[in-house]
């Protein structure tokens, strides 16, 4: 979009999709009718994001898809409820304060370090796909979460960094470590997803976690599941590499009043 046009129709503009661009608010006036922007691949300064909560000061909506430039993002909207961030530059960190914010992606294809504060948030999408990651929330951030998917590399490492969560009600485990070699390389076991997430009642696993599931596999482990009349169902995606163990693995989930297992392909 032309300048001179953004500047006319900018008080009446409802929904903004900048591609390949570059998005500075320099002596832009206040557009208090936007409430989307979608920015892909687009050049924005830190400085120039910390002004978006004064330019667009009702923005509900944002993405920011391969954003370039940014040097220490921090996205502070007071009135933001949906946020779909993917990373692929080299930004130290990345921090949310987001007050009204209810649905968040976020996906890394580089090491970030993030932090999130959005007490309010309901469905959190969180994909690392690097060795190394480094997530802080504060105390309040999940205190109101129901739907987590997560997806990385090591899944049991980004579980240790959760805080005990009794809200969440469908959980997704995801992992991109397909060949997991034992209990050394996998640190994810049943026992600790029920620990850090204790009230779930809607369980899925994706083949890369069940692999490491396997990777670290101890029956007793299955215990925790003993009397959980929360638990309902578990959908677990299996790769049959070894069936025997497969199956030993499936057995205790057969009380559930719905278990699916299905070969991811």
């Amino acid at each position: 979009m032309h300048p001179l046009i953004l500047m006319h129709a900018g008080r009446s503009l409802v929904e903004l999709h900048l591609d390949f661009g570059r998005l500075s608010v320099v002596n832009l006036n206040p557009m208090p009718m936007l409430t989307s922007l979608t920015l892909e691949l687009t050049r924005l300064e830190d400085q120039h994001l910390t002004e978006l909560n004064t330019c667009f000061p009702n923005l509900q909506v944002l993405n920011l898809v391969g954003v370039r430039e940014l040097k220490d993002p921090k996205i502070h909207l007071l009135n933001l409820q949906t946020c779909h961030v993917v990373v692929y530059d080299y930004p130290p960190s990345l921090t949310l304060i987001t007050p009204k914010l209810i649905t968040l992606k976020i996906e890394c294809f580089v090491p970030v370090a993030i932090h999130v504060e959005a007490p309010m948030l309901s469905d959190f999408h969180l994909s690392l796909n690097t060795i190394k990651h480094v997530v802080a929330f504060s105390p309040k951030t999940f205190e109101k979460l129901k739907t987590l998917w997560l997806g990385c590399l090591y899944t049991g490492s980004l579980l240790s960094e959760f805080p005990t969560t009794k809200t969440v009600e469908t959980l997704t485990l995801d992992s991109r470590n397909h060949e997991p070699r034992d209990a050394r390389d996998s640190k994810l076991t049943i026992r600790k997803v029920f620990t850090v997430f204790p009230n779930v009642s809607s369980l899925c696993i994706y083949s890369g976690a069940w692999s490491e599931l396997e990777a670290c596999l101890n029956a007793e482990d299955w215990e925790i599941l003993d009397g959980r009349k929360g638990l309902k169902t578990i959908c677990a995606y299996l790769d049959l590499v070894d069936p025997s163990l497969t199956f030993s693995s499936v057995g205790p989930m057969c009380w559930l009043d719905r278990c699916l297992v299905a070969h991811p392909w």
